[in-house]
């Protein structure tokens, strides 16, 4: 039997090769630079990025990012996502194993059968007789996998599952980022409405003074309308801020797998600091770290690995199949029958004619390839700019930041040389109030660019793909 099967398939084989079209080699575009243009990733000390949002130094963050990252909705969804890829991954080696199923059937019956005359000597009557019977087997099939499709299918759900890994990584990585970028932003505008609170204070002594002066004639009714008209300026900014206040907190509250109705009144923190930019990060090093980049590369090695399968699919195929069966029947007076056989074949198939379908799903296949490797590219060329954009904005902020603190040094020192020169009768009390408000003023400036510093800081974390 041996020798009868193998001249038809060695002349499917040649045929097969025949038929596969060449397709051309695929390799990423990009190569990495050695280092970065920003002066502070090229550092000699290197920032660990794991539990990045501990570099705050504040408990309650740390333990906020904590509890999000194990009850955030999107992170679970996303868990629930890989242990479906993994599923899958089985699904597809299970095609390398033979498939073995087992069958059975029994019976029973009761006859009601009467027999003609002439066929009473040689028979007994049926009438009343009861019959039963039953059949059971076991059948096996196994498919040779000799050009690697059944492999290339298992690769591709292996890298599938790997992709989906990595992506539920990226979620991980957004949701600390938000979580740490909201909370920064609560602190910040808390800040601000502490120098609101100070700002009102002093604008209403400002228009106290400025009545009192219209009352002795020393000032005009237009003064004082431009004084309560600052207090109501500052009055009007209030609801703003609260709303953001609330906004952030509500965020804080889903992030962490809460209703946004019941968010927490979290406590202020007066020590809270944005925290200097990471140090020491090589672009490789980046690369190699980012979710969305691994999960891009990982798709690259998917579509590779569905190239090979839809190339295998032109070749012949060969299978082994089994089946054992073993059964009785008994009926009435009637000799029983039994008995078990079973049966072993070898099948081959070779696609002939298709219309061209499998050769254009090869061509698909190595277009889908070509289209992952540029979405690699893509990925990588968007992680470095992100990185390098991220460094940008801290550094112009940390410059802004500190001519901020250096003009508000001088407006308080101001204020304070005015202050002096009222006690010692050398000027007028208008004069002192009005220079701390623009003190003031120039404090919420600060304050509002270390909320933007912050939320470059978080920004930068996450281009750098660390805590995940």
């Amino acid at each position: 039997m041996h020798s009868q099967l193998l001249p038809p398939s060695l002349a499917l084989l040649l045929t097969a090769c025949a038929s596969v079209p060449n397709t051309p080699a695929h390799a990423p575009r990009i190569t990495p630079p050695n280092r970065l243009d920003a002066a502070a990733a090229n550092d000699a000390a290197i920032t660990g990025t794991d539990r990045w949002w501990t570099a705050w130094g504040d408990p309650a963050l740390d333990a906020l990012v904590e509890k999000s990252l194990e009850a955030n909705a999107d992170i679970r969804a996303a868990k629930a996502h890989v242990a479906a890829a993994r599923a899958l991954v089985t699904v597809a080696e299970s095609a390398l194993y033979p498939t073995v199923a087992a069958n059975g059937t029994a019976w029973a019956s009761q006859s009601d059968a009467g027999i003609d005359d002439k066929w009473q000597a040689m028979l007994p009557s049926l009438s009343g007789k009861s019959g039963s019977g039953y059949l059971v087997g076991l059948g096996a099939t196994w498919e040779a996998d000799l050009f690697g499709g059944r492999h290339a299918d298992a690769e591709m759900a292996r890298a599938l599952s790997e992709s989906t890994a990595r992506t539920a990584d990226g979620v991980r990585l957004m949701v600390a980022a938000d979580v740490v970028e909201n909370y920064q932003q609560l602190q910040g505008l808390r800040r601000r409405l502490d120098v609101l609170d100070r700002s009102e204070a002093t604008a209403s002594r400002l228009v106290d003074y400025a009545a009192a002066r219209q009352r002795t004639g020393a000032a005009t009714a237009a003064d004082v309308t431009r004084a309560r008209n600052g207090l109501e300026a500052l009055r009007a900014s209030r609801p703003a801020l609260t709303s953001l206040v609330d906004a952030r907190k509500r965020r804080l509250a889903v992030l962490a797998g809460d209703v946004p109705e019941q968010a927490p009144d979290m406590v202020a923190s007066a020590t809270f600091e944005t925290p200097d930019a990471p140090t020491g990060q090589l672009p490789s090093d980046i690369l190699d770290r980012r979710p969305d980049v691994a999960a891009r590369s990982w798709l690259v090695n998917a579509r590779a690995a569905r190239l090979k399968s839809l190339k295998a699919d032109l070749l012949p195929r060969f299978a082994i199949h089994f089946l054992g069966q073993n059964g009785h029947i008994e009926l009435g007076a009637l000799p029983g029958y039994g008995g078990t056989g079973g049966l072993v074949g070898l099948s081959a198939s070779m696609p002939l004619f298709n219309a061209g379908r499998l050769q254009a799903s090869v061509k698909a296949g190595d277009a889908e390839l070509e289209a992952a490797l540029a979405n690699y590219d893509q990925a990588m060329l968007s992680a470095l700019e992100e990185v390098e954009s991220a460094y940008g904005f801290r550094a112009g902020l940390d410059e802004r930041l500190a001519g901020l603190i250096r003009t508000s040094d001088m407006a308080r020192r101001r204020a304070d040389q005015l202050a002096i020169l009222y006690d010692a009768g050398r000027t007028q009390l208008g004069d002192v109030l009005q220079a701390r408000l623009d003190a003031l003023s120039d404090e919420d400036k600060m304050e509002q660019t270390r909320i933007a510093q912050g939320t470059a800081t978080v920004q930068l974390y996450r281009a750098l793909g660390g805590g995940w």
